[in-house]
């Protein structure tokens, strides 16, 4: 993201102060919008389509940020991240993700080449 957008310089994702509820939706989607333009950018400028959150709170958040103003990106959390991408010795290979999602445009890691 645009260098004035991360770290100290962050945008709020409008889900703290009470308003990640339903009955301030409204203001949560404006409240995010400088957030979502961010995640606009790099979606524009390198393809990004998935918002890795940390926390659990972002995450609820962001993903009616993300339906709302950038339908194209998808929200996870980084430990989601991590657990669909763990496959241990014996298991069957998974069609659908830890929520259920169908795996599509997956790449095996013995199918993967060096870079």
């Amino acid at each position: 993201m645009p260098e004035n957008t991360i770290k100290e310089q962050t945008f709020c994702c409008a889900g703290g102060s009470g308003v990640g509820t339903d009955e301030f939706m409204e203001m949560r989607m404006r409240g995010g919008l400088p957030r979502a333009n961010a995640v606009d950018y790099v979606h524009r400028k390198h393809g990004v389509n998935r918002l890795a959150c940390i926390c659990a709170i972002d995450r609820a958040t962001l993903t009616s940020l993300m339906e709302y103003w950038l339908p194209d990106v998808d929200v996870g959390g980084v430990h989601e991240l991590v657990g669909n991408a763990l496959v241990f010795d014996g298991e069957s290979e998974r069609e659908v993700d830890l929520r259920g999602n169908n795996l599509k445009n997956t790449i095996k890691v013995s199918e993967q080449k060096d870079v």
